[in-house]
């Protein structure tokens, strides 16, 4: 019997190759959708009677770069298997399963055995081949402070590897939308505006409460400018004619890329490194520090073909944040919405400790509010053992035009309303936190509910019909709900509705006298319409951004337990704790990447030429 059924699977396997059973497709082309990172994926399938002839994305809203190697890779892997069973991308995960889910659902039309083709073939084992590599210096990371980095060793005349554990280079800083402070820049004097490193180091200091570690704020403020000229003057970053203005920033100082796109300035200097000879290796993960008689000497990395080791005269730690870590993240955190790089799960600072280097400031992490929870495929929150993975669609300019326009209040779970509408993200974000599970509601009325959806599906992909099924449901996330009533709509979100009910009524009843005297709010000329559907949308806090992370030297060489340097090991950018204290002002995160990545980079170089 079982020599039978060996010779079956011989036999099947003859006829029908690596899939486990042959297909009959009824041939034609056919379409479908599944929900990405930003929206709807199209994937276009072409069948004959029994082969996948064609595979490919039509339609996206996914981020440029980052989206361009699941686009291309995952359809044409599924026609060269003939399977579904196709590995997805690192960094682009939920673009990924899309693309799967709408070829799923394509091949499904086409009268496909399902289940065949998610049949995985059997894969050659490479885990045991190990190869080495010797280069002057080692760059850990591809994102805006590694190739930072990576560039101007290149203009010391250093050799250079860099090496990235995803699919493509960008990491966080390609979902920034790149907004980088040109204090002090020529960039900033050329469009009329006069500014100072004092004022600058200041207002960093003021925005972090005076918890900055202030030799890096020092550091950082003194050479933003120098950075952005290098951008545009050497690299080929162009920026928007106009100089942005935050009320935290003294004078106008944030400057954004060329068109705003996100990615363009991690592409041009990818591209700019990649031109001038540059090295960079994807799919390559560091997982540990090589060392030799206390100091480092390079890493051990992991690739699709087995373990590659790199010696390295120096090394260069630019490996992100943590907040998608559940091992690293603060525990006051864990309820808050990541909505950052896939890449940001702390590689760098685990293999760092485990060569005994020091963090400090790991307690901070910068959020925002105004977060809405956004369903994953497999649950809303999924892990990998550390990995911590939750998606926010981000709504801020929707609903702040939402209370300053059309009326909408916002109120906690007990129904009570708790702020002025009206304050600045970081006073609305310090309410929120202090609300029963750190979440607080956005109470609307039709009016202003059509509006805010109008600026949500624009700025978050967020449509109607993805809202839809939301709306009447009685539990489950996130929370979207309406009602005919206040109290409908406020049970359906399990809020406490007698007391949400006369919270509206007081509102109404302070518009029409024309004053808040609960939180003196300024604009007070439109109430809730409470003559059609009421709506409730939760409003949850996120972030992208750790804060805490390595101590280094003002050199940016890595400190260990007794400040003393790891020597042959460097860091830059995200990884660096303290340079912002507990707040991050807008443009500094970039400003940081770019500018330690340089400085970083020189005193790294100068350790190689002095050998």
């Amino acid at each position: 019997m079982k020599k039978s059924m060996a010779m079956l699977l011989t036999l099947l396997l003859v006829l029908f190759g690596t899939t486990a059973w042959a297909q009959n497709y009824t041939a034609g082309v056919y379409t479908a959708q599944a929900n990405g990172n930003n929206g709807p994926v199209t994937v276009e399938v072409e069948v004959n009677d029994s082969e996948i002839l064609n595979v490919r994305v039509t339609d996206h809203a996914e981020t440029a770069g980052l989206s361009d190697t699941p686009i291309e890779r995952i359809p044409a892997e599924i026609v060269e298997g003939q399977t579904l069973a196709v590995d997805t991308v690192s960094g682009a995960t939920n673009t990924s399963n899309a693309i799967l889910k709408a070829a799923e659902d394509a091949l499904a039309q086409a009268g496909a055995d399902i289940e065949a083709l998610k049949v995985a073939k059997e894969k050659t084992d490479t885990a045991c081949e190990v190869t080495e590599r010797h280069v002057q210096a080692l760059v850990i990371g591809a994102g805006g402070s590694g190739l930072a980095a990576a560039i101007t060793l290149q203009e010391q005349g250093v050799e250079t590897l860099v090496v990235d554990k995803m699919a493509s280079a960008g990491g966080a800083t390609a979902l920034t939308g790149a907004l980088i402070n040109g204090g002090c820049s020529k960039q900033q004097a050329e469009r009329g505006v006069t500014d100072d490193v004092q004022t600058m180091f200041m207002d960093a200091m003021e925005y972090g409460s005076f918890e900055n570690d202030a030799r890096m704020t020092w550091l950082m403020v003194n050479n933003t400018g120098d950075s952005v000229d290098w951008l545009h003057d050497t690299v080929g970053v162009e920026f928007e004619d106009v100089i942005n203005h935050f009320p935290e920033h003294t004078n106008d100082r944030a400057f954004y890329p060329k068109g705003k796109q996100s990615g363009y300035l991690t592409g041009t200097m990818e591209q700019y490194y990649r031109s001038n000879g540059g090295e960079l290796l994807l799919e390559t993960r560091a997982q540990h520090l090589l060392t030799e008689n206390g100091r480092v000497v390079g890493a051990s990395c992991s690739t699709k073909d087995g373990v590659l080791n790199i010696y390295a005269d120096v090394t260069l730690l630019a490996t992100g944040g943590y907040g998608a870590s559940v091992a690293l993240r603060p525990e006051n955190q864990m309820g808050t919405l990541f909505y950052g790089a896939s890449s940001s799960t702390g590689d760098g600072i685990i293999m760092a400790e485990e060569v005994g280097a020091m963090t400090h400031y790991m307690q901070y992490l910068k959020s925002y509010p105004q977060g809405i929870e956004k369903p994953l495929d497999g649950g809303n929150i999924t892990a990998d053992g550390t990995t911590f993975r939750s998606n926010a669609y981000i709504s801020p300019l929707a609903s702040q035009a939402a209370t300053l326009n059309d009326g909408a209040i916002y109120v906690n779970v007990e129904g009570e309303r708790c702020m002025n509408e009206n304050m600045d993200f970081v006073s609305i974000k310090k309410v929120t936190q202090k609300q029963t599970d750190m979440t607080v509601y956005l109470v609307m009325d039709q009016k202003g509910f059509d509006n805010w959806m109008a600026k949500m599906e624009v700025s978050a992909g967020l449509t109607k019909e993805i809202v839809e099924p939301w709306l009447d449901a009685t539990e489950g996330k996130p929370v979207f709900r309406r009602g005919a009533t206040v109290e409908e709509a406020a049970e359906k979100a399990g809020i406490n509705a007698e007391k949400l009910s006369e919270t509206v009524a007081h509102f109404n009843d302070m518009v029409a006298a024309g004053k808040d005297d609960d939180f003196g709010r300024a604009e007070m000329s439109v109430g809730l319409d409470l003559d059609g559907q009421i709506y409730i949308v939760e409003q949850r806090l996120r972030m992208a951004t750790s804060l805490g992370g390595l101590k280094t030297s003002t050199s940016f060489e890595v400190y260990d337990e007794n400040e003393q340097v790891i020597d042959g090991l460097y860091a830059c950018g995200e990884i660096i704790g303290g340079v912002h204290g507990d707040e991050s002002m807008p443009s500094n995160c970039v400003a940081w990447a770019v500018t330690s990545g340089r400085l970083a980079a020189k005193a790294a170089a100068d350790a190689v030429k002095a050998e």
